[in-house]
Protein backbone atom coordinates (compact mmCIF):
# COMPACT_ATOMS: atom_id res chain seq x y z
CA UNK A 1 0.00 0.00 0.00
CA UNK A 2 0.78 3.20 -0.87
CA UNK A 3 3.37 5.27 1.84
CA UNK A 4 0.33 7.75 1.58
CA UNK A 5 -1.44 5.34 3.29
CA UNK A 6 0.24 5.66 6.82
CA UNK A 7 -0.91 6.81 9.96
CA UNK A 8 -1.33 10.59 10.09
CA UNK A 9 -1.13 12.49 13.21
CA UNK A 10 -4.29 14.49 13.92
CA UNK A 11 -4.04 17.86 12.10
CA UNK A 12 -4.84 21.39 13.85
CA UNK A 13 -7.87 23.09 13.22
CA UNK A 14 -7.57 25.34 10.13
CA UNK A 15 -8.69 28.83 10.56
CA UNK A 16 -8.93 29.83 6.96
CA UNK A 17 -11.29 26.40 6.22
CA UNK A 18 -13.44 27.19 9.32
CA UNK A 19 -13.77 30.80 7.43
CA UNK A 20 -14.70 29.33 4.77
CA UNK A 21 -17.48 27.08 6.57
CA UNK A 22 -18.51 30.24 8.23
CA UNK A 23 -18.74 32.18 5.04
CA UNK A 24 -20.85 28.84 3.72
CA UNK A 25 -23.07 28.93 6.30
CA UNK A 26 -23.99 32.74 6.18
CA UNK A 27 -25.17 32.17 2.38
CA UNK A 28 -27.05 29.00 3.28
CA UNK A 29 -28.89 31.91 6.49
CA UNK A 30 -29.08 34.48 3.60
CA UNK A 31 -30.65 32.21 0.89
CA UNK A 32 -33.71 31.57 3.63
CA UNK A 33 -33.89 34.92 4.11
CA UNK A 34 -32.88 37.18 2.17
CA UNK A 35 -34.97 37.39 -1.61
CA UNK A 36 -32.41 39.45 -2.88
CA UNK A 37 -29.74 37.04 -3.10
CA UNK A 38 -31.61 33.72 -3.37
CA UNK A 39 -30.88 33.08 -6.51
CA UNK A 40 -27.09 33.89 -6.25
CA UNK A 41 -26.31 31.88 -2.56
CA UNK A 42 -28.78 28.51 -3.55
CA UNK A 43 -25.96 28.13 -6.36
CA UNK A 44 -22.78 27.13 -4.50
CA UNK A 45 -23.73 27.36 -0.52
CA UNK A 46 -23.75 23.47 0.15
CA UNK A 47 -21.25 23.00 -2.46
CA UNK A 48 -19.12 24.54 -0.26
CA UNK A 49 -18.92 22.10 2.94
CA UNK A 50 -18.54 19.26 0.23
CA UNK A 51 -15.37 20.99 -0.85
CA UNK A 52 -13.83 21.41 2.21
CA UNK A 53 -14.73 18.14 3.56
CA UNK A 54 -13.05 17.00 0.37
CA UNK A 55 -10.34 18.90 0.86
CA UNK A 56 -9.53 18.08 4.80
CA UNK A 57 -10.21 14.44 3.96
CA UNK A 58 -7.05 12.61 6.10
CA UNK A 59 -5.76 9.87 3.21
CA UNK A 60 -3.58 8.84 5.83
CA UNK A 61 -5.65 7.92 8.27
CA UNK A 62 -8.66 6.94 6.60
CA UNK A 63 -7.66 5.77 3.12
CA UNK A 64 -6.92 1.91 3.73
CA UNK A 65 -10.09 2.30 6.35
CA UNK A 66 -13.37 3.49 4.63
CA UNK A 67 -15.49 2.43 7.04
CA UNK A 68 -13.86 4.18 10.26
CA UNK A 69 -14.09 7.34 8.02
CA UNK A 70 -17.86 6.83 7.64
CA UNK A 71 -18.19 6.11 11.45
CA UNK A 72 -16.07 9.16 12.11
CA UNK A 73 -18.64 11.28 10.01
CA UNK A 74 -21.57 9.11 11.58
CA UNK A 75 -20.12 9.68 15.06
CA UNK A 76 -19.84 13.83 14.80
CA UNK A 77 -23.43 14.38 13.48
CA UNK A 78 -25.66 11.90 14.38
CA UNK A 79 -25.83 12.66 18.59
CA UNK A 80 -26.61 16.17 17.31
CA UNK A 81 -29.08 15.71 14.74
CA UNK A 82 -30.74 13.37 17.15
CA UNK A 83 -30.60 15.87 20.22
CA UNK A 84 -31.96 19.24 17.95
CA UNK A 85 -34.53 17.11 16.35
CA UNK A 86 -35.41 15.47 19.18
CA UNK A 87 -36.00 19.06 21.22
CA UNK A 88 -37.89 20.41 18.10
CA UNK A 89 -40.20 17.48 18.46
CA UNK A 90 -40.58 17.84 22.15
CA UNK A 91 -41.58 21.31 21.46
CA UNK A 92 -43.83 20.92 18.87
CA UNK A 93 -47.46 21.45 20.83
CA UNK A 94 -45.40 24.38 22.61
CA UNK A 95 -44.31 25.86 18.66
CA UNK A 96 -48.12 25.42 17.23
CA UNK A 97 -49.58 27.39 20.85
CA UNK A 98 -47.68 30.39 20.16
CA UNK A 99 -46.92 30.48 16.77
CA UNK A 100 -43.70 29.90 16.20
CA UNK A 101 -45.03 27.05 13.60
CA UNK A 102 -48.33 27.03 11.94
CA UNK A 103 -51.06 25.87 13.34
CA UNK A 104 -51.41 22.31 12.40
CA UNK A 105 -51.98 18.71 14.24
CA UNK A 106 -50.99 18.33 17.82
CA UNK A 107 -48.99 15.43 19.19
CA UNK A 108 -50.19 12.72 21.90
CA UNK A 109 -47.31 10.57 23.10
CA UNK A 110 -47.85 7.67 20.78
CA UNK A 111 -46.96 10.14 17.82
CA UNK A 112 -44.18 12.04 19.72
CA UNK A 113 -42.58 8.40 20.72
CA UNK A 114 -43.19 7.82 17.04
CA UNK A 115 -41.17 10.73 15.63
CA UNK A 116 -38.36 10.30 18.20
CA UNK A 117 -37.82 7.16 16.99
CA UNK A 118 -37.71 8.20 13.51
CA UNK A 119 -34.90 10.71 13.85
CA UNK A 120 -32.79 7.77 15.40
CA UNK A 121 -32.42 6.68 11.77
CA UNK A 122 -31.95 10.64 10.77
CA UNK A 123 -36.03 10.38 9.56
CA UNK A 124 -36.73 13.40 12.05
CA UNK A 125 -39.94 15.48 9.94
CA UNK A 126 -40.00 18.71 12.10
CA UNK A 127 -40.24 22.18 9.97
CA UNK A 128 -37.94 23.76 12.64
CA UNK A 129 -35.41 21.30 11.69
CA UNK A 130 -35.69 21.13 8.15
CA UNK A 131 -32.50 22.34 7.18
CA UNK A 132 -30.88 18.98 8.39
CA UNK A 133 -32.32 17.12 5.49
CA UNK A 134 -28.20 17.86 4.65
CA UNK A 135 -26.91 15.93 7.64
CA UNK A 136 -27.94 12.49 6.42
CA UNK A 137 -26.69 13.28 2.59
CA UNK A 138 -23.20 14.85 4.01
CA UNK A 139 -22.18 11.65 6.20
CA UNK A 140 -23.31 9.05 3.16
CA UNK A 141 -21.26 11.47 0.56
CA UNK A 142 -18.20 11.27 2.95
CA UNK A 143 -18.45 7.45 3.40
CA UNK A 144 -18.82 6.90 -0.74
CA UNK A 145 -16.15 9.69 -1.21
CA UNK A 146 -13.64 7.40 1.23
CA UNK A 147 -14.77 4.38 -0.64
CA UNK A 148 -13.72 5.80 -3.74
CA UNK A 149 -10.42 6.33 -2.33
CA UNK A 150 -9.93 2.82 -0.78
CA UNK A 151 -10.85 1.48 -4.24
CA UNK A 152 -8.92 3.46 -6.34
CA UNK A 153 -5.22 2.82 -3.81
CA UNK A 154 -6.59 -0.70 -3.75
CA UNK A 155 -6.19 -1.44 -7.84
CA UNK A 156 -3.69 1.20 -8.42
CA UNK A 157 -0.84 1.05 -5.45
CA UNK A 158 2.01 3.06 -5.51
CA UNK A 159 1.76 3.79 -9.30
CA UNK A 160 2.13 7.69 -10.86
CA UNK A 161 1.33 9.16 -13.99
CA UNK A 162 2.79 12.35 -15.56
CA UNK A 163 3.83 13.21 -11.73
CA UNK A 164 0.52 12.75 -10.71
CA UNK A 165 -0.03 9.50 -8.22
CA UNK A 166 -2.37 7.45 -10.38
CA UNK A 167 -4.71 6.59 -7.44
CA UNK A 168 -5.65 9.89 -6.96
CA UNK A 169 -6.44 10.23 -10.85
CA UNK A 170 -8.68 7.24 -10.33
CA UNK A 171 -10.76 8.90 -6.91
CA UNK A 172 -10.89 11.01 -9.38
CA UNK A 173 -12.58 9.54 -12.66
CA UNK A 174 -14.57 7.85 -10.21
CA UNK A 175 -15.85 11.08 -8.46
CA UNK A 176 -16.98 12.36 -11.74
CA UNK A 177 -18.55 9.11 -13.23
CA UNK A 178 -20.61 9.67 -9.96
CA UNK A 179 -21.55 12.82 -10.56
CA UNK A 180 -22.57 12.03 -13.46
CA UNK A 181 -25.37 9.16 -12.23
CA UNK A 182 -26.44 11.84 -9.79
CA UNK A 183 -27.26 14.00 -12.81
CA UNK A 184 -28.85 11.02 -14.73
CA UNK A 185 -30.75 10.10 -11.89
CA UNK A 186 -32.12 13.83 -11.09
CA UNK A 187 -32.85 14.48 -14.68
CA UNK A 188 -35.19 11.37 -14.87
CA UNK A 189 -36.36 12.11 -11.76
CA UNK A 190 -35.47 8.80 -10.08
CA UNK A 191 -35.38 10.65 -6.40
CA UNK A 192 -33.89 7.55 -3.90
CA UNK A 193 -34.05 6.92 -0.05
CA UNK A 194 -32.12 9.43 1.85
CA UNK A 195 -31.49 11.71 -1.19
CA UNK A 196 -28.84 9.39 -2.40
CA UNK A 197 -29.15 10.90 -5.67
CA UNK A 198 -27.73 14.07 -3.65
CA UNK A 199 -24.69 11.58 -2.32
CA UNK A 200 -23.97 11.06 -6.33
CA UNK A 201 -24.23 14.12 -7.58
CA UNK A 202 -22.05 16.25 -5.04
CA UNK A 203 -18.93 13.53 -5.34
CA UNK A 204 -17.00 15.76 -7.80
CA UNK A 205 -16.69 18.62 -5.10
CA UNK A 206 -14.92 16.17 -2.53
CA UNK A 207 -12.17 15.12 -5.56
CA UNK A 208 -11.96 18.80 -6.51
CA UNK A 209 -11.24 19.47 -2.74
CA UNK A 210 -9.00 16.40 -2.14
CA UNK A 211 -7.47 16.58 -5.34
CA UNK A 212 -6.63 20.26 -4.61
CA UNK A 213 -4.99 19.37 -1.62
CA UNK A 214 -2.65 17.01 -2.74
CA UNK A 215 -0.83 18.93 -5.11
CA UNK A 216 -1.29 22.65 -4.30
CA UNK A 217 0.89 23.35 -1.47
CA UNK A 218 -0.50 26.97 -0.78
CA UNK A 219 -3.78 27.49 -1.69
CA UNK A 220 -3.16 30.66 -0.45
CA UNK A 221 -1.39 31.78 -3.41
CA UNK A 222 -3.87 30.32 -5.71
CA UNK A 223 -6.38 32.69 -4.62
CA UNK A 224 -5.72 36.68 -6.58
CA UNK A 225 -8.26 39.18 -6.89
CA UNK A 226 -8.00 39.27 -10.62
CA UNK A 227 -9.25 35.61 -10.32
CA UNK A 228 -11.72 36.63 -8.31
CA UNK A 229 -12.98 38.74 -10.47
CA UNK A 230 -13.29 36.75 -13.59
CA UNK A 231 -14.66 33.56 -11.77
CA UNK A 232 -17.55 36.57 -9.99
CA UNK A 233 -18.06 37.83 -13.37
CA UNK A 234 -18.43 34.43 -15.05
CA UNK A 235 -20.68 33.21 -11.96
CA UNK A 236 -23.26 35.75 -12.77
CA UNK A 237 -23.14 35.90 -16.12
CA UNK A 238 -23.56 32.11 -16.47
CA UNK A 239 -26.71 32.46 -13.95
CA UNK A 240 -28.05 35.50 -16.01
CA UNK A 241 -27.39 33.66 -19.52
CA UNK A 242 -29.33 30.47 -18.60
CA UNK A 243 -31.65 31.92 -16.03
CA UNK A 244 -30.33 29.22 -13.37
CA UNK A 245 -32.56 28.46 -10.09
CA UNK A 246 -30.58 26.41 -8.60
CA UNK A 247 -32.04 23.96 -6.06
CA UNK A 248 -30.40 20.73 -5.49
CA UNK A 249 -33.21 19.64 -3.16
CA UNK A 250 -36.00 20.19 -5.80
CA UNK A 251 -33.91 18.93 -8.17
CA UNK A 252 -33.16 22.16 -10.26
CA UNK A 253 -29.16 21.79 -11.18
CA UNK A 254 -29.65 23.10 -15.28
CA UNK A 255 -28.11 20.97 -17.34
CA UNK A 256 -25.54 19.55 -14.83
CA UNK A 257 -22.43 20.74 -15.96
CA UNK A 258 -23.80 24.51 -15.46
CA UNK A 259 -24.20 23.54 -11.90
CA UNK A 260 -20.82 22.45 -11.30
CA UNK A 261 -19.44 25.12 -13.05
CA UNK A 262 -21.62 28.34 -11.18
CA UNK A 263 -21.09 26.47 -7.93
CA UNK A 264 -16.91 26.00 -8.07
CA UNK A 265 -16.90 29.75 -9.34
CA UNK A 266 -18.87 30.48 -6.26
CA UNK A 267 -16.22 28.42 -4.44
CA UNK A 268 -13.61 30.18 -5.68
CA UNK A 269 -14.92 33.65 -4.77
CA UNK A 270 -15.53 32.39 -1.46
CA UNK A 271 -12.25 31.35 -0.65
CA UNK A 272 -10.81 34.65 -1.81
CA UNK A 273 -13.30 35.94 0.38
CA UNK A 274 -11.88 33.69 3.57
CA UNK A 275 -8.21 34.79 2.92
CA UNK A 276 -9.28 38.68 2.98
CA UNK A 277 -11.26 37.95 6.05
CA UNK A 278 -8.19 36.19 7.73
CA UNK A 279 -6.11 39.65 7.94
CA UNK A 280 -9.42 41.29 9.86
CA UNK A 281 -8.64 40.04 13.42
CA UNK A 282 -11.76 40.75 15.09
CA UNK A 283 -14.37 39.92 11.96
CA UNK A 284 -12.13 36.85 11.28
CA UNK A 285 -12.85 34.95 14.97
CA UNK A 286 -16.73 36.15 14.24
CA UNK A 287 -16.83 34.33 11.12
CA UNK A 288 -14.59 31.40 11.92
CA UNK A 289 -16.77 31.05 14.66
CA UNK A 290 -19.80 30.57 13.00
CA UNK A 291 -17.72 28.00 10.73
CA UNK A 292 -16.76 26.22 13.90
CA UNK A 293 -20.77 25.91 14.74
CA UNK A 294 -21.71 25.83 11.46
CA UNK A 295 -24.11 22.43 12.30
CA UNK A 296 -25.64 24.66 14.94
CA UNK A 297 -26.59 27.25 13.04
CA UNK A 298 -27.78 24.68 10.31
CA UNK A 299 -30.32 23.49 12.97
CA UNK A 300 -31.12 26.48 14.71
CA UNK A 301 -31.62 29.14 11.77
CA UNK A 302 -35.28 28.71 11.12
CA UNK A 303 -36.23 28.82 15.49
CA UNK A 304 -34.19 31.66 15.90
CA UNK A 305 -36.32 33.29 12.75
CA UNK A 306 -39.46 32.34 13.88
CA UNK A 307 -39.04 33.31 17.42
CA UNK A 308 -38.02 37.26 15.83
CA UNK A 309 -41.54 36.52 14.08
CA UNK A 310 -43.38 36.38 16.81
CA UNK A 311 -41.89 39.12 18.81
CA UNK A 312 -42.01 41.07 15.40
CA UNK A 313 -45.07 40.26 14.29
CA UNK A 314 -47.17 39.34 17.28
CA UNK A 315 -45.94 41.63 19.76
CA UNK A 316 -44.91 44.69 17.61
CA UNK A 317 -47.21 44.78 14.95
CA UNK A 318 -50.32 43.13 16.19
CA UNK A 319 -50.43 41.01 13.85
CA UNK A 320 -52.65 37.72 13.39
CA UNK A 321 -51.07 34.24 13.37
CA UNK A 322 -51.91 33.53 9.60
CA UNK A 323 -48.71 36.18 8.95
CA UNK A 324 -46.35 35.68 11.51
CA UNK A 325 -46.32 31.82 11.38
CA UNK A 326 -45.54 31.61 7.36
CA UNK A 327 -41.94 29.41 7.33
CA UNK A 328 -39.34 29.45 6.88
CA UNK A 329 -40.02 33.42 7.99
CA UNK A 330 -42.78 36.30 7.94
CA UNK A 331 -41.19 39.34 7.45
CA UNK A 332 -37.91 38.71 4.75
CA UNK A 333 -38.14 42.47 3.70
CA UNK A 334 -37.83 44.41 6.54
CA UNK A 335 -35.84 42.04 8.89
CA UNK A 336 -33.32 39.76 6.70
CA UNK A 337 -30.39 41.80 8.02
CA UNK A 338 -31.61 40.65 11.70
CA UNK A 339 -32.47 37.13 10.31
CA UNK A 340 -29.29 36.79 9.00
CA UNK A 341 -26.91 38.25 11.76
CA UNK A 342 -29.46 36.36 15.08
CA UNK A 343 -29.69 33.48 13.17
CA UNK A 344 -25.70 32.68 12.75
CA UNK A 345 -24.34 34.62 15.79
CA UNK A 346 -27.08 33.15 18.49
CA UNK A 347 -27.15 29.46 17.36
CA UNK A 348 -23.07 29.78 16.97
CA UNK A 349 -23.27 30.76 20.88
CA UNK A 350 -25.58 28.21 21.74
CA UNK A 351 -23.01 25.66 20.00
CA UNK A 352 -20.17 27.20 21.79
CA UNK A 353 -22.59 27.06 25.38
CA UNK A 354 -22.95 23.41 24.89
CA UNK A 355 -19.24 22.74 23.68
CA UNK A 356 -17.77 23.93 26.86
CA UNK A 357 -20.75 22.40 28.94
CA UNK A 358 -19.53 18.71 27.52
CA UNK A 359 -16.18 19.62 28.40
CA UNK A 360 -16.98 20.66 32.00
CA UNK A 361 -19.20 17.25 32.63
CA UNK A 362 -16.50 15.14 30.72
CA UNK A 363 -13.44 16.74 33.01
CA UNK A 364 -15.93 16.31 36.39
CA UNK A 365 -16.30 12.66 35.14
CA UNK A 366 -12.47 12.42 34.95
CA UNK A 367 -12.22 13.93 38.29
CA UNK A 368 -14.76 11.83 40.24
CA UNK A 369 -12.90 8.95 38.20
CA UNK A 370 -9.59 9.85 39.58
CA UNK A 371 -10.92 10.29 42.62
CA UNK A 372 -12.29 6.81 43.32
CA UNK A 373 -9.04 5.29 42.24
Amino acid sequence: MNQLMTKESPRPRSRFWDLVRGIGILAIVMGHSCPYVLQYVYAFHLAVFFFVSGYLYQEGKYGSRPFDHFAAKLKSAWPRYVFYMSVFILCHNWFQQVGIDSTGVLYGPGNTLVFLGNTLVFQGAELMGGAMWFVPVWVLACGMFGGSVWFSYTFFPDKTWKGWALPRLAAGAVSILFGIIGCQLIFRQLYLSYQLHLVFLVQPFFAAGWLLHGQAANVIGLLKWYGTLVCGTLFVLLLKHYQLYVDVTMGRIGDGWQYYAVAFLGIYCCMYLASLLEKVKGLSLVVSLWGRYSFDIMALHFFIFKVMDVIYGRLLLGDGAENYSRFPQAYAIPLWPWYALLGTVVPAMIGLGLEVSKRKLSERRLQRGACKH
